[in-house]
């Protein structure tokens, strides 16, 4: 599970809204929502929030046995193929994206994050994703950040991707550019960890701005141990060999 604090600022790139106080802004069942005011800016007018509270969250990079094998089988086909379970490479379908989303928000989880994942379909990483249920209940709404005079340069902006879109079909969503590598000066790595430690038996993940929180439950076997039980076999094989050598 990922956990991120109340008081904690998240931005959304929406292309059918311009006003941060309208009544549809959030509603629905679930919502997209990231860390990077600048990745919001290629999906729309970007809108400012808060988390009123704390949010646990799916973590959708280190999916649990239990989470996976509790999942319906289309569930899980999705989870191999577009969230990397076994591969741990993200494949960003909408249409399975949504699926997903919809899963996670009826199993009465408050959503899922993921960080930055190496991507199937593109050479660069696929950014860090966020998606909140019931975002109304658990957001504030505090400004929109895109600027008035470029409401309307955005939305020609993205009147010409829909018009793409359906014509090539059902999109992935947008890489992260290869220019664009470096993260907002106050997150660090989005989830408060540079790497993950292979090496520590108890891998706690990095909360979303930093903290720890609980285990990971996908089992994950260390190298440490594993090498202390091919030292072990090898012991007792060579006790083995001494001891039919001493009969003969």
């Amino acid at each position: 599970m990922y956990i991120i604090p109340a008081g904690t600022t998240l931005y959304r790139g929406d292309s059918n809204f311009t006003d941060i106080t309208h009544p549809e802004l959030l509603k629905g069942d679930y919502k997209f929502f990231t860390p990077d005011a600048e990745y919001a800016d290629k999906y729309g007018i970007v809108f400012e929030f808060k988390t009123k509270n704390e949010l646990r969250l799916v973590a959708m990079d280190d999916i649990s046995e239990q989470f996976f094998t509790d999942a319906p089988k289309e569930i899980q086909d999705i989870l191999e193929d577009n969230y990397g379970y076994s591969s741990n490479k993200r494949d960003s379908v909408e249409e399975k994206d949504y699926k997903v989303s919809q899963y996670v928000c009826k199993q009465g989880y408050q959503g899922y994050a993921a960080n930055t994942m190496e991507s199937k379909g593109f050479d660069d990483a696929l950014n860090a994703e966020i998606i909140i249920c019931n975002a109304e209940e658990h957001l504030e709404r505090i400004q929109r950040t895109t600027h008035e005079n470029k409401i309307q340069s955005k939305r020609d902006e993205l009147h010409m991707r829909r018009t793409e879109r359906d014509r090539v079909g059902p999109r992935k969503k947008a890489k992260r550019d290869t220019d664009d590598r470096v993260k907002p000066p106050s997150m660090g790595n989005l989830f408060g960890d540079d790497e993950d430690d292979e090496d520590d038996d108890s891998f706690v993940r990095g909360s979303l701005f930093g903290g720890k929180t609980k285990k990971s439950t996908k089992k994950k076997k260390s190298k440490k141990k594993q090498t202390k039980k091919k030292k072990a076999k090898t012991q007792k094989k060579r006790k083995s060999k001494k001891s039919k050598t001493g009969k003969k």
